[in-house]
């Protein structure tokens, strides 16, 4: 047994791609997408065991293993930590995509938990977490910690949240009060973007929002269907996008986000698919559908895009995130 106690069982590699590549748009044309994996249980991580973790599990059982049962929203920091907020399972997963561990955190201070986490972003090396039912956003540490929590003498019922480094600024999507609420990284509230209203700068329950690289806001006005654009200072600029069921109309426009392009990505949990968008918001392609199979949805919710443009999809009803990378630029 001493021998044994630094071997292990080879972790292989994180993610298998397919057989037949899975890619989007299909053949005969360019692929632009392309399929890469999926997480949906702690399991998936394929962690190295060593011997004596092996014995443990024989002689006392495995412990409970980490599930998503409704994935929300999905951001990923600095080190590889992929943090997914579960709606349905009042927690929050943390999966290492490079050491493997992985974790889950919903304590908050005096016996208090998360009951409906939603909407997450990074700060600082900090996760902050949108409670729609707590009414607040709660902060944690690296080590999913609580530390503090902010905003639930004003947000009616928060979701989406994003941040804005240049100017340490919070934004949170209150759906319920239709607009956009602007924090410090402290909590401090500074002002308030829009009020209800179908005209430019207004919102219909706004859920989703992005920040992209140079600072430009982007919300998902849900029940407007529409993606607004506005400056780090509240400022409009545009918005695209209405109701139908043609290509670049939405049906209930959900996630958000950019590639390193600055094309953007409206996830739809009526469509069940992720359709791409040019900067001024002129339709370029989609990938997904209806369906549990690979690179197919139900009810897709928050989407990530990291600098390397892999993107990551909450596949709310299918209880996985699914991952995708950008081949090549879309084009018209």
């Amino acid at each position: 047994m001493l021998f044994c106690t630094g071997c292990s069982r080879p972790r292989g590699e994180l993610f298998l791609l397919p057989e037949a590549p899975l890619v989007w748009p299909k053949p005969p044309e360019k692929p632009r997408i392309r399929y890469v994996g999926t997480l949906s249980t702690e399991a998936d991580l394929k962690k190295e065991v060593s011997w004596v973790q092996s014995l443990g599990e024989i002689l006392f059982g495995k412990k409970k293993t980490g599930v998503l049962v409704g994935p929300y929203a999905v951001a990923i920091d600095r080190d590889d930590r992929l943090f997914v907020t579960d709606a349905s399972a009042a927690v929050v997963h943390a999966f290492d995509l490079s050491t493997r561990e992985y974790k889950q955190f919903a304590n908050l201070a005096d016996g208090e938990k998360l009951l409906k986490p939603v909407g997450l972003t990074i700060v600082d090396n900090q996760i902050y977490v949108v409670d729609s039912v707590l009414h607040k956003v709660c902060v944690f540490d690296r080590n999913g910690k609580f530390l503090f929590s902010f905003g639930q003498e004003r947000l009616k019922r928060p979701s989406g949240i994003a941040y804005w480094a240049a100017e340490q600024r919070i934004y949170v999507a209150d759906t319920a009060g239709h607009v956009i609420s602007v924090f410090d990284k402290d909590g401090k509230f500074i002002y308030e973007i829009g009020s209800r209203g179908l005209k430019p700068g207004m919102f219909n329950f706004p859920t989703h929002l992005w920040i992209d690289n140079s600072g430009r806001l982007y919300v998902s006005d849900t029940l407007n269907y529409r993606v607004q654009i506005f400056t780090s200072e509240g400022k409009f600029l545009k918005m695209f996008g209405q109701q139908g069921d043609r290509p670049g109309n939405f049906a209930h426009p959900c996630g958000i986000a950019t590639d390193t392009f600055g094309n953007i990505y409206v996830t739809d949990r009526q469509f069940e698919n992720v359709q791409i968008f040019d900067s001024n918001g002129q339709i370029l392609m989609a990938f997904g559908q209806e369906g549990d199979r690979l690179g197919e949805f139900w009810l897709p919710a928050g989407i990530y895009i990291d600098n390397h443009d892999r993107i990551y999809v909450a596949d709310s009803f299918n209880k996985r995130v699914q991952i995708f990378e950008l081949l090549e630029e879309a084009e018209r």
